[in-house]
């Protein structure tokens, strides 16, 4: 074999196999789960999952009630409750509202921002996708959830997917949404409508502490403004 040949061939080889390493690399890369998450989702006790649930609801309940009786209210959501939640009540109840290909979403609350993590099993990727997102408020009764990063394993996963994903969400759910940016991350701003005529709500708190969410505020009535003649 001539010596350019030769040469050629051990180049193709050295290629070949550093292409299957990378790919076997970004297979490998996508297909890890978050630690977190694997607990959460190992958590498959049912019964103890369905009294988070139902503690889930009822806190829920609370929050309409005092939303819509006039005065102050607070309500705290702890991780275990809405992950309770996400694996009966969602799953039971709300079948239909998880994307298609996507499952067992998961959440960790933590001071310095939120993190959902789900299954996704597509044509292009099977493995678990997380979005770590900061929640705060924004604006009166605007609710900002800005987009820190998105991730499939541990590569990063194209924002542009997500974004979508909640934009359409918020559309099925008839949410006012609208877009923003803060320091080059898209924020999301969720705008809380009239409960009703003659009340208005007014949220004045939302913390996240370790494993809970809190948020509190006050539901007023409207004077109706007398029409000049």
């Amino acid at each position: 074999m001539r010596k350019p040949l030769r040469i050629a061939t051990w180049s193709g080889g050295i290629l070949l196999v550093l292409t299957v390493l990378v790919a076997l690399g970004l297979y490998w890369a996508a297909r890890q789960v978050p630690s977190w998450y694997q607990e959460a989702i190992d958590t498959t006790e049912r019964e103890g999952q369905r009294k988070a649930s139902d503690e889930m609801e009822r806190r829920l309940a609370d929050l309409v009630s005092g939303v819509n009786t006039t005065g102050r209210w607070e309500v705290v959501f702890t991780a275990d409750e809405i992950n309770g939640w996400l694996a009966v009540g969602l799953s039971e109840k709300h079948p239909d509202v998880l994307p298609p290909g996507f499952s067992d979403p998961r959440v960790i609350i933590e001071p310095d921002g939120l993190t959902v993590a789900g299954r996704v099993e597509r044509t292009a990727l099977t493995g678990v996708v997380s979005l770590k997102v900061d929640v705060y408020l924004a604006e009166a009764n605007a609710i900002a959830v800005r987009v820190r990063k998105a991730r499939a394993g541990s590569l990063p996963w194209p924002l542009g997917k997500v974004l979508d994903a909640i934009s359409q969400s918020a559309r099925q759910l008839e949410v006012p949404l609208r877009w923003s940016q803060t320091e080059g991350d898209p924020v999301a701003l969720f705008t809380i409508p009239p409960i009703e005529e003659g009340k208005r709500v007014r949220i004045e708190a939302l913390q996240l502490g370790e494993g809970e969410v809190y948020v509190a505020g006050v539901t007023e009535k409207v004077q109706k403004q007398k029409s000049k003649r």
